[in-house]
Order: C-alpha cells, then sequence, then structure tokens
C-alpha cells in the first residue's frame, strides 16, 4: 500500500527572483527543525489561539510550531482516539546500530509524542548498520540503496500503529526505505509526517499541505521491474 506523507512546509532549496514573506517562513520553520540557523529577519505565524515568533538565533519558535502542527495532525487522524501509536523517527546519518545516542528526529518525535499523551511512544526503532554520508553531501538518496544499511529493532508490539517521523523530504527515499525495513521486521507503517518537503519552483501556497503518495518499495524488486514486466501481455 503506498506510503501517506503529509508535510507542513514547502520550501524553495534555492532563492527565487521575486521571494514572498510566505516563502521566508516556510524555509526558516524547515531550517530550524533540521537544526539549522533560521536566518533572515524575526517572523511570527499563528496556529490555533497561539502565535509563534523565530528568526535570526530564536529557531526555538518555529520548532515549537511544527510540534503542534504535528501533534494536530497526528491527533486527528488516530482512530480510536486512545488507541496506540508509535512515532518511529528516521535516524539521521550518524545514528547507527553500534551506540544508544541520542539523534534529533528521535528528540523532536519525543516532543510530539509528549505533548499527545501516554499512549502514544516516539521509539527509535531503526539504526544504520554503519555511518551514513548525508544525502545533502552526495549520500544514496533511493530507496535501494538506503534499505540494505537500515536494521530495524522492534520495541513495541508489531500490532501496534505506526507512523514514521522526518524533518524534510526530497525524493523520498529514505521514508520508502524505513517503510519496507518496518514491513520486514513484521510490523506496517499507516503514514508519515515531515516538516519540509523541497522545491525547486515557487509555489502558490508553500504552507498548503499537500499529501503525497510514495509507492512501496519491495526489497525483492528493488527496481520496480517486477510491476512493468507485470503489464506485458
Amino acid at each position: 500500500m503506498p506510503l501517506t506523507v503529509v508535510p507542513m512546509v514547502q520550501y524553495l532549496t534555492q532563492p527565487v527572483e521575486e521571494m514572498r514573506d510566505q516563502d521566508y517562513k516556510s524555509l526558516s520553520i524547515a531550517k530550524a527543525v533540521k537544526g539549522r540557523e533560521p536566518g533572515g529577519r524575526a517572523k511570527s505565524m499563528r496556529l490555533g489561539d497561539k502565535t509563534y515568533s523565530f528568526g535570526p538565533g530564536d529557531p526555538a519558535g518555529a520548532i515549537d510550531l511544527w510540534t503542534a502542527w504535528a501533534v494536530n495532525v497526528i491527533s486527528g487522524a488516530m482512530n480510536p482516539p486512545n488507541g496506540q501509536l508509535v512515532i518511529v523517527p528516521v535516524p539521521n546519518s550518524q545514528a547507527t546500530t553500534a551506540d544508544n545516542d541520542d539523534f534529533r528526529t528521535w528528540e523532536l518525535a519525543r516532543r510530539i509524542a509528549a505533548a499527545i499523551g501516554e499512549n502514544v511512544q516516539a521509539l527509535d526503532e531503526l539504526r544504520w548498520s554503519e555511518v551514513m554520508p548525508k544525502a545533502s553531501e552526495g549520500g544514496p538518496r533511493q530507496a535501494y540503496d538506503l534499505f540494505p544499511k537500515l536494521h530495524c529493532t522492534l520495541k513495541n508490539d508489531p500490532g501496534v500503529d505506526r507512523i514514521l517521523l522526518d524533518d524534510v523530504m526530497t525524493s523520498g527515499g529514505h521514508l520508502q526505505a524505513s517503510a519496507a525495513r518496518i514491513k520486514a521486521s513484521g510490523a506496517a507503517v499507516e503514514a508519515a509526517i515531515v516538516c519540509g518537503r523541497t522545491m525547486h519552483v515557487q509555489v502558490t501556497n508553500p504552507f498548503s499541505m499537500p499529501i503525497e503518495k510514495l509507492s512501496d518499495f519491495d526489497p525483492d524488486d528493488p527496481f520496480g521491474f517486477g510491476a512493468l514486466f507485470g503489464e506485458v501481455e
């Protein structure tokens, strides 16, 4: 079943000729959640009855905003509302099976889980078998390269619903490989949420929250040839 991915913002990877206020805001939020300096000038956004401020040297408001958004999305989608849920963070490049060190997406997942309640846990069920080169620095992006390097240790009942969490999505390969590895371990992934979706062109509304569907990655058919040959009569 295709993986449903919900991003909070779409952000430009490179500035365009006419950058708008919402373009700067979406970029700053994505940077803050990734652990980078938001840059630019002071900004604020309202979610519900609360206003969140962030800007140069002050990423906390943007992280709080994304946390609140994620809590709303996850809580609204839980069925039943008091059901059990595991948030599984996609590990960063340094999070390996050789150590138990914390990593950023796990920290973010814990913040979200704590804000929802005791029936939601954030568990680091995924780790890399070795330190991985960052995708932004030329590291692998495709699921068929990433899947063999991922290791999954289920830390809760495999029957409990799971969702993936990552800071940003570009090609979607990390999410596809992560969902496939969890499935291979006996559990299932219901959906994924990310803060930012990278864009190369300016969109009408960076906060329109377009839901995407990523095709399943099949480790036994890593290049998808089965689907192609299946259409031949």
